[in-house]
C-alpha cells in the first residue's frame, strides 16, 4: 500500500471529477497492522481512496480506521459469495451512477444506494497545541509557510464550541518559539502564546489569529524549553483536559546544543503521561542528522507521527493536510496507544528530577 502511494500515482489525469482509487485484496492475516495505518496516511495524503477487500472475518484489518465516514476508505469482507457485491463497489466506489445507467463519474448524481460521506471537519475530541519554530534561523517564507499548514489544518477541525466546558470538539492552542534574548535561568519565556485551549471557540477567529501572526520572534532555537513551557502551562494546565492530547511542532531549524538534554528529557517526559508528539520537519533548516533525532523524540511509530516536507508550496502543503486529517482520524479510531507498551519499563524508572511534570 505504500509502495502505491509513494510510486504508482506519479502521472495522473487532472479534472475535477478526476479521483485515484486503488484497490487491495487481502486473502489472509495481515503480519504488520501498523504497517497498514501509515500506508493510510500517506494514500490519504495523496489524495488516494482505498478500497481494501479481504476474504475472510477473521481479518485483523484496521476497520476502525478504514470506516471514518468520509467516503474516503473502504473495507469490505467477501467471505461468502452473497456478500460479494462487485456491482455496488462499480457503482459506489469506482463511478457514481443510478441503477439502469451507464457507469459515469459525476459525484454530483450518485446512487441514492451509496453510502453518504460527511465532508467538511471532522469531530475529535483533542486537546492540540501547534507549536511553530520561529527562531532566527527559520526564513520568513517558511515560517509562514508554517502558519499556513496550521491554518489549513484548523480548516479540517470541528471546534469545541464550549472550550472551558465541553469534552466535544477539538481544543486548540498555538505558541511560537523561541523568543528574542531567552536564556535558561534569566526568567525569560521561550515562547510566545498566541492563544490558549479555552481562549476561542471559533474556528474562524483562531484561523484569523494564526494569519495575523506573522511576524517571526528571531530569538535562539529551543524546542526543549517550548515543549517544557507548553507541557506545564498549557497541556497539563487546561481544565477538563481531554482524553486526547496532542504536541503538534512544526521545526524548521536544528535546537541549540545547550537545549538538547531538555528536549530528550520532556520528550520522554510527555510520552509518559500519554501525550501524543507530533513533529512536522519543514525546510532546509532540517537536515538528516536533525531529523533522525526527531524520529527518536516523537509517538511511535515515528512513520506516523514524523512528516518531512522540503517546503511550503501548494503540491506540499495539500499534502502535509491529508495526512494531518487521516492522523487526527487514526487518533480518534483509538488504534495506537500512549504510552505505547514498549515504553512502560522505560516510563517506571524515569528519573523525573526538576522536570516541569513531577
Amino acid at each position: 500500500m505504500r509502495f502505491m502511494a509513494r510510486h504508482v500515482f506519479k502521472c495522473v489525469r487532472s479534472g475535477l471529477l478526476m479521483r485515484k482509487v486503488a484497490v487491495f485484496f487481502q486473502a489472509g492475516w495481515a503480519y504488520d497492522a501498523a504497517s497498514i495505518n501509515t500506508a493510510t496516511l500517506e494514500l490519504a495524503a495523496v489524495g488516494i481512496i482505498p478500497v481494501v477487500i479481504t476474504f475472510t472475518e477473521g481479518h485483523n484489518l484496521p476497520d476502525t480506521l478504514l470506516m471514518d465516514g468520509t467516503n474516503r476508505f473502504y473495507l469490505y469482507i467477501w467471505e461468502t459469495e452473497r456478500q460479494q457485491h462487485v456491482e455496488h463497489v462499480a457503482r459506489c466506489i469506482l463511478c457514481y451512477s443510478k441503477p439502469g445507467q451507464p457507469l459515469e463519474q459525476d459525484k454530483c448524481r450518485p446512487d441514492p444506494e451509496c453510502p453518504a460521506g460527511t465532508p467538511g471537519p471532522q469531530e475529535v475530541d483533542v486537546d492540540l497545541v501547534f507549536v511553530v519554530d520561529s527562531s532566527y534561523g527559520v526564513d520568513a517564507d517558511v515560517y509562514r509557510g508554517s502558519l499556513s499548514l496550521a491554518d489549513a489544518a484548523l480548516e479540517d477541525l470541528e471546534v469545541a464550541e464550549q472550550p472551558g466546558a465541553s469534552h466535544l470538539g477539538a481544543r486548540v492552542a498555538l505558541v511560537t518559539h523561541t523568543t528574542p534574548n531567552f536564556w535558561p535561568g534569566v526568567g525569560r519565556l521561550p515562547v510566545l502564546e498566541g492563544f490558549h485551549l479555552t481562549t476561542y471557540g471559533n474556528r474562524k477567529q483562531m484561523q484569523r489569529h494564526v494569519r495575523e501572526a506573522a511576524r517571526p520572534l528571531q530569538g535562539t532555537p529551543a524546542l526543549g524549553h517550548a515543549l517544557e513551557w507548553t507541557l506545564e502551562n498549557v497541556l497539563l494546565a487546561a481544565p477538563r483536559p481531554q482524553k486526547t492530547q496532542v504536541f503538534f511542532a512544526i521545526v524548521a531549524s536544528e535546537t541549540s546544543s545547550w537545549d538538547r538534554e531538555k528536549l530528550w528529557t520532556l520528550s520522554l517526559e510527555a510520552k509518559c503521561k500519554g501525550i501524543t508528539l507530533f513533529v512536522l520537519a519543514l525546510g532546509p533548516g532540517v537536515g538528516t542528522h536533525e531529523l533522525a533525532e526527531l524520529a527518536e523524540l516523537v509517538s511511535a511509530p515515528s512513520e506516523q507521527h514524523l512528516l518531512r516536507l522540503q517546503g511550503v508550496s501548494e503540491p506540499e502543503v495539500n499534502y502535509a493536510r491529508g495526512f494531518t486529517r487521516a492522523f487526527l482520524n487514526l487518533l480518534k479510531s483509538g488504534t495506537n496507544q500512549y504510552p505505547p507498551p514498549e515504553l512502560t519499563e522505560e516510563c517506571g524508572g524515569l528519573h523525573r528530577g526538576d522536570t516541569c511534570c513531577n
